[in-house]
């Protein structure tokens, strides 16, 4: 085997040396010209270019296209400006790029206006770009999200500690918030102890961010947004697990003229290609030193994007829609990014008529068929830095690669749930006399459109199973109809393609702005006054309802902004007064908000309460479904479980239990976590059906 692979080698190595000869006339055809926009960055430009000139002539010489390339350079333009030229630019067939998060999502943005966007090859990280895109049909993403690398670096922590601590430090900016999004709930899952998550918005802020998780004595995962923020790390601990965007040259450089010696040992991944592809090592051959991050996506993007235009010409369909027929991994030829496999390629589109299953520079080119924007899995390098040097010591892959993280990243099969006590019994309490609802939408704007529209979802499900309005008390800022980016004016949708318009005859009881936690104090212990005239009104026989969504911070729930904050502690006390006060026979508390288990954990011990939360006290709660029409997520992962079950199941035949365990399996990137089951009764035998039906 292992000569055979030589000759393989050896001869991918001839003709990739032949691939950079001048270009050849194909045949007879005349040369068909492309213009292609790339959008990188002009500090590796010797890099860039030189991949533009391998996939040039490769194409040129296969093909009868010759794609032209227009270089910007991301830092020098208004990203805005150009990136609406670019969209609007008939004569470019598509655009490549960027490095930058935000300039990718502004890039992304200027597209998705477009009637018929034309083709976006990326090969940006962020989770929160990708998943704006999702299903959006104009945007290729030729990179995993950093979903994946966050496993992948945690994985590599979980099997080199043994007190298993972790502790995490990542830039607050698009690229650093998918790590804080998912360090909690991934540590947890791998049998981590997340100690820390410590952001910062500047590089002076690293150095006593880095000097404290020192002292836990622990591993820290380390998520610079440049190579001088990584330098900076590095002269504070000897103890750093590294994201990709450490692992560059402009990073040794800055090294060596710091006072970090060369012994220094850092640990880390980084993105690579398929070593399977041949590209690599072919590359490090001639180059006498490995690719770049982006070089082998570079490639691969011109590539997919000429043979693209050829698939639309010969065959008449959108070239968006060649795209994905190219990349779709169907049983047809599989062909290889050199020359030759360039050419079969061709040869089967422009002779047969058959789109290929096409493999590219990173290895197969295979992308999730029903979104259509991120490439199924990356290769990684395992890596350490020593001797002012980078090491590979294995290659890793997200599970042999079914599934991509914009899609695994919502289908991950969660391990560490709750355990309950079967044999609880249950105190004699009140006979039940009905449940009146208290649902609350705690933060405005169209930025968190998701809070109201979720409240409103709920609110509608309700009537539906006869509550009336003098059952529920709804409190809401009440500005997203009259928004002035809501494409249709008088309308609220959690639904892509019903279009179900919740905001149909509702009566809210408060609008946010005119509330305090004050005030919602008064509320709940029913006190009415001439500023409150509407309250909970609730016996000892009712059991009470409570939907929550909003922000969250470890600690506390924010009412509106952050000024004004609920902390565990005010809840607890306002619970137990409410208890006291005869307000509530049994009350269930549906929470959906940010480190919401950190309030909910202040509560335990409270008489016949029920919280369940979105997300334990370390987590971060999920924004789901962005509209490229609306332009905001429309819900949120936890609550759009929690409606889909009650939708879907029979809630009459529901305990507590089953709606937990339906909820926790179906909300990704958080441990959905119930507290104070000791004290409400027994989840067993507990229905959900009193809480959700009158």
């Amino acid at each position: 085997m292992k000569h055979i692979c030589n000759i393989l080698f050896l001869i991918a190595t001839i003709l990739l040396l032949q691939s950079c000869d001048e270009p050849a006339v194909k045949d007879e055809r005349k040369e068909r010209i492309i213009k292609i926009a790339v959008v990188l960055t002009e500090d590796s430009r010797d890099r860039w270019d030189r991949i533009i000139n391998l996939a040039q002539n490769n194409i040129r010489q296969a093909t009868d296209v010759y794609p032209v390339i227009e270089f910007y350079d991301e830092d020098s333009y208004d990203m805005m400006t150009l990136a609406y030229d670019l969209a609007r630019d008939e004569s470019i067939v598509c655009v490549i790029g960027c490095e930058s998060e935000a300039n990718t999502d502004v890039l992304a943005y200027q597209m998705s206006r477009l009637k018929r966007p034309k083709p976006m090859f990326t090969f940006n990280t962020s989770q929160e770009v990708i998943r704006k895109y999702a299903r959006s049909g104009f945007m290729w993403g030729l990179s995993e999200s950093d979903i994946t690398q966050s496993e992948i670096l945690l994985s590599q922590i979980a099997s080199d500690v043994i007190n298993h601590n972790v502790a995490l430090i990542a830039c607050n900016s698009t690229y650093g918030q998918t790590f804080i999004d998912w360090f909690a709930f991934q540590a947890s899952e791998l049998g981590l102890n997340p100690l820390a998550i410590r952001s910062y918005e500047n590089i002076a802020e690293i150095e006593p961010i880095m000097k404290e998780l020192s002292t836990l004595d622990c591993p820290i995962l380390c998520v610079p947004n440049s190579a001088l923020e990584a330098v900076e790390m590095m002269k504070f601990t000897d103890y750093g697990y590294f994201s990709h965007k450490a692992f560059s040259h402009k990073t040794l450089d800055l090294m060596k003229r710091s006072d970090i010696d060369s012994e220094y040992v850092a640990y880390g991944v980084t993105m690579v290609s398929n070593p399977s592809s041949g590209f690599q090592d072919i590359y490090e051959a001639r180059y006498g030193h490995l690719p770049i991050f982006g070089e082998a996506q570079l490639y691969d993007a011109i590539m997919v994007a000429s043979l693209a235009y050829i698939v639309s010409e010969e065959l008449g369909m959108p070239l968006n829609q060649a795209v994905a027929d190219l990349l779709a991994g169907e049983d047809h030829y599989l062909g290889a990014w050199t020359r030759e496999g360039i050419e079969m390629a061709y040869e089967m589109i422009v002779d047969q008529h058959i789109v290929p299953s096409i493999s590219g520079a990173l290895g197969e080119l295979a992308f999730t068929p029903e979104k259509h924007t991120i490439i199924n899995y990356s290769t990684y390098a395992v890596e350490y830095l020593n001797d002012y040097r980078f090491y590979h010591t294995d290659f890793v892959t997200r599970g042999g690669g079914v599934g991509s993280s914009e899609h695994s990243a919502w289908i991950w099969n969660k391990v560490f749930d709750q355990d309950f006590d079967y044999k609880q019994e249950d105190e004699d309490i009140k006979d039940y006399e009905g449940t009146k609802a208290v649902l609350i939408a705690t933060s405005s704007g169209w930025d968190n459109y998701r809070h109201q529209a979720d409240v409103l979802a709920y609110y509608q499900y309700l009537k539906q199973n006869n509550f009336t309005d003098d059952d529920i008390l709804l409190i809401m800022a009440d500005d997203l109809a009259s928004d002035k980016k809501n494409p249709y004016p008088g309308q609220v949708i959690r639904d892509n393609l019903s279009l179900e318009n919740l905001y149909t005859d509702v009566t809210i009881d408060y609008k946010l702005e005119d509330l305090t936690p004050a005030d919602l104090k008064q509320i709940l212990l029913g006190r009415r006054s001439e500023k409150l005239p509407t309250v909970l009104d609730s016996t000892d026989g009712h059991n009470v309802l409570l939907i929550w969504t909003g922000h969250g911070v470890p600690g506390s729930l924010l009412w509106d902004d952050s000024r004004n904050i609920i902390t565990g502690s005010y809840m607890s006390d306002l619970f137990k007064e409410m208890y006291s006060a005869g307000k509530y026979r049994k009350m269930l508390g549906v929470i959906e908000a940010c480190y919401s288990g950190s309030v909910a954990m202040e509560c335990v011990g409270v008489p016949k309460l029920l919280l369940m939360t979105a997300t334990n006290d370390k987590e971060t709660s999920k924004a789901e479904l962005y509209s490229s029409v609306w332009r905001t997520y429309l819900t949120n992962s936890f609550n759009a479980a929690v409606l889909k079950t009650l939708q879907e199941r029979n809630i009459h035949g529901l305990s507590v239990k089953d709606l937990y365990t339906e909820v926790f399996s179906q909300t990704m990137g958080s441990h959905v976590t119930l507290y104070n089951a000791e004290n409400f009764g027994n989840v067993f035998f507990n229905p959900i059906g009193p809480f959700f039906s009158n």
